[in-house]
C-alpha cells in the first residue's frame, strides 16, 4: 500500500471516531416568551457520594470546554457533586455564552436536578422534578433519550416555562 493511501485511510478512520463520538441534541426551551433552540449537548458522568450520576446541558450554543475543565476542577480527597457542574455551565450562562437547560440523573435514570437557563444573569430557576418526564435508553457510555415537561408550558407562578429535547450524547467520565 502506498503511502498517500494509508494516510487517507487513517485520516478515514480518525474522521469515523470523531463523527461517531459527536453530540446530536435537538428540541426548544421555553421560558415565558423566548424559544431557544437546542443545538448542541454536553454530559459529564461522575461517581458521588449517593452514586453514579450523569449530569447534562442542552443549550443553543456549545460549552467552552476549555472553561469548564478549569471551573470543574477538585482537589485530592474531594467528591464530586453535581453542583459543581452545574456551578460551570451556569457560569458560562451567566456570562451569555448560551442559553438552555441542565439536568442531573442519578441511579437507575432518576433526575435529581433541573435548572433553566435562558436570560443570563439572576434568570436561572427551577420547576421540580415532578414536572417532567425523562426517558432514557442509556447513560453510558452515551446517553441517549429525551427529556419534557408533563405539559408543553408549565405555569411556576412567577415563571412560564417548558422543554421537550432529545439528545444522543457522549458521556465524558470525569474524576478517573
Amino acid at each position: 500500500m502506498n503511502k498517500a493511501i494509508a494516510i487517507s485511510i487513517g485520516v478515514l478512520g480518525l474522521a469515523a471516531v470523531v463523527w461517531a463520538q459527536a453530540s446530536k441534541a435537538q428540541g426548544t426551551v421555553t421560558v415565558g416568551t423566548t424559544k431557544v433552540a437546542i443545538t448542541s449537548g454536553m454530559a459529564v458522568g461522575y461517581t458521588a457520594p449517593n452514586g453514579q450520576l450523569v449530569s447534562v446541558l442542552l443549550s443553543d450554543k456549545a460549552a467552552d470546554p476549555k472553561e469548564f475543565a478549569t471551573d470543574t476542577k477538585i482537589g485530592a480527597g474531594e467528591s464530586y457533586t453535581a453542583g459543581i457542574f452545574e456551578g460551570a455551565w451556569k457560569s458560562q450562562h451567566n456570562g451569555k455564552k448560551f442559553s438552555g437547560f441542565m439536568f442531573t440523573v442519578g441511579p437507575a435514570g432518576r433526575l435529581m436536578t433541573e435548572e433553566f437557563l435562558v436570560g443570563g444573569r439572576n434568570n436561572t430557576f427551577s420547576i421540580g422534578s415532578d414536572e417532567y418526564t425523562v426517558e432514557l435508553t442509556s447513560t453510558s457510555p452515551r446517553i441517549v433519550g429525551r427529556i419534557r415537561t408533563k405539559t408543553p408550558i408549565v405555569d411556576a407562578g412567577s415563571k412560564k416555562a417548558g422543554i421537550d429535547a432529545t439528545f444522543d450524547i457522549p458521556v465524558v467520565a470525569v474524576g478517573k
